[in-house]
């Protein structure tokens, strides 16, 4: 990368939740922004905000003086075109449960530029009256699909990065040289005069519960996510204690102990905002996350997962509450140890060029003994057959450890140096991306600890948290400096299928433990709850799961 560090911090540390102004951007829409997550949109005949904790939104009325739009958040509960409301509750409000989510994210929270991404400073420039960077954006090859944010689309992109703040006042995406697509600020005050009450809901306007909020029971989303959550912890825990293959592995064959987790220090500690305890991360390790690029290397991967201290978590009331599935759920765990342990060789030669070999599954045959990939084809080898498709990266899991370029979209402290073994490497405190910021990581937990080797730039060891108790734990270990062999060996008494599926993609691939989850099953025993909003959680729950399964 041509860009220095300072480039990358820049973009890293801007944040929209410290910044005062207003602003028009091109297709017309205004924000106004206060500190504080405090925030007021218009876009056409939409209208939203946010007073600091609760966003709202003011819907469009119809030819009959009805809202257009009165349905759930996109916050996970479902898509707003499969939900719709149940009517106000009884402060004449209708919820859905989210959280502040940032105006303009594709300008205000630029971080999405530095996952995956090579940048390149071009030279200064000037918009709306500030001093900026011109940038230019490439996706790193081999990196596509597992890591790469919505906002990066193929092709090329020029930015404007505002040389104070580091938000971006311009993205212009670029197709054979030319500008295809532009959104861009055409307006900047840095110092308006905002009235505060600006920031509240009007009336008639829809305002967001937190997931806190939501907890508490009472209003539609309340019943919704008590039905969602009973459906899918029920109909995981069934196939967990009951499902033929479940009754019939062995703990040698699952990799399976009552050993917990080693936590890596303690968990990161965060305020009730979710804000980082410790110092920031320094330029020098933001631009090692960002500029890394594994070289050919072969590892031993270890692998753990504590399902007990996952359930340990869950609050003593939730059954009472009316979340029963998460009783047969939690039954299912105990009848086995709480801790499963995988292990399994790693080689690679380039981010798209990777052999993965899982030694204990030769008894196994719904999990492939064998993943590889040599940039163009990837191979998937099962004990009774051979499917292929198109290359693909890494399966996640895999894919956090090898670029490490994903923690620039989550809080980051400390970056103190530390031996993982006899490497050298930096300890980096890790939660999810906040408030400001418009990126998710690939993970399912809230806080992690990463120690980045600081001289690859791989990720060594990822120990992820709940609370104060490590949940999951993978790791890189016997690590040397060769690929070593990447040849596929394909047995010749084994049938080989090409797997593609709708738009020509290979099929999505999960991490190395989770495959086969029976997606069939769970949807009937979904299916056989009550008509209205019971059937329809039975869909959510299958596509929760899913979710999680594709992680």
């Amino acid at each position: 990368m041509s860009a220095g560090p300072d480039l990358v911090s820049l973009l890293y540390r801007a944040d929209w939740t410290q910044l005062t102004l207003s602003a028009v951007a091109d297709d017309g829409t205004s924000v106004l922004i206060a500190p504080g997550r405090r925030y007021r949109v218009a876009a056409g005949d939409q209208l939203t905000g946010c007073a600091g904790d609760r966003p709202w939104r003011l819907p469009a009325r119809g030819a009959l003086g009805m809202p257009r739009d009165v349905r759930y958040g996109r916050d996970g509960l479902g898509d707003r075109d499969d939900w719709a409301g149940d009517g106000p509750d009884a402060d004449g409000r209708v919820h859905w449960v989210s959280g502040p989510e940032p105006p303009l994210p594709d300008l205000l929270c630029p971080g999405w530029l530095l996952i995956s991404s090579q940048l390149e400073l071009r030279g200064e420039a000037r918009c709306c009256g500030r001093a900026a960077f011109q940038v230019g954006v490439t996706r790193r090859a081999g990196r596509h699909l597992r890591h790469a944010p919505a906002q990066f689309r193929a092709g090329q992109a020029e930015v404007l990065v505002d040389a104070e703040l580091g938000i971006l006042l311009r993205v212009a995406w670029l197709a054979d040289g030319v500008e295809e697509d532009v959104t861009e600020l055409v307006s900047l005050d840095l110092d308006p005069v905002i009235d505060p009450a600006l920031f509240s809901p009007p009336p008639g306007s829809l305002v967001a519960e937190s997931m806190g909020d939501a907890l508490q029971g009472g209003g539609p989303a309340w019943t919704l996510l008590k039905t969602v959550a009973g459906v899918a912890a029920g109909g995981l825990g069934a196939w967990n204690k009951y499902a033929p293959s479940a009754q019939h592995r062995t703990e040698e064959q699952d990799g399976w102990d009552a050993d917990a987790i080693s936590p890596d220090g303690p968990a990161p500690d965060r305020s009730a905002d979710g804000q980082l305890a410790g110092p920031p991360v320094s330029a020098e390790v933001l631009a090692l996350l960002h500029d890394s690029t594994p070289g050919g290397f072969t590892a031993t991967v270890h692998d753990w997962t504590d399902l007990g201290a996952m359930l340990s978590q869950v609050p003593d009331g939730a059954r009472r509450a009316g979340f029963g599935g998460l009783g047969l759920l939690i039954d299912s765990i105990t009848d086995r140890p709480a801790t499963s342990h995988l292990s399994y060789s790693l080689r690679v030669d380039t981010a798209d060029r990777y052999r993965i070999d899982y030694p204990g599954r030769v008894a196994d045959v719904r999990r492939p003994v064998m993943v590889a990939c040599d940039g163009q084809q990837c191979w998937q080898v099962y004990p009774d057959r051979v499917t292929t498709g198109p290359a693909e990266p890494p399966p996640t899991g895999i894919a956090e450890l090898l670029d490490p370029s994903w923690l620039l979209g989550c809080r980051l402290s400390g970056g103190n140096a530390v031996l993982a073994g006899d490497r050298p490497a930096y300890r980096i405190n890790v939660v999810r991306g906040p408030a400001n910021s418009s990126l998710s990581i690939p993970s399912l937990f809230p806080a992690a600890v990463a120690v980045v080797d600081a001289e690859t730039g791989l990720v060594l060891r990822l120990t992820s948290y709940i609370g104060d108790r490590p949940v999951r734990r993978i790791e890189l270990r016997d690590i040397t400096t060769a690929a070593g062999d990447l040849t596929i060996d394909i047995p010749p008494d084994l049938p080989v299928t090409e797997e593609t599926f709708p738009g020509g993609h290979g099929r999505p691939r999960s991490g190395p433990y989770r495959t086969g989850f029976p997606w069939k099953a769970a949807g009937a025993a979904a299916g056989q709850m009550a008509a209205g909003v019971a059937k329809e959680a039975g869909k959510a729950a299958g596509d929760f799961l899913r979710r999680l399964s594709e992680r």
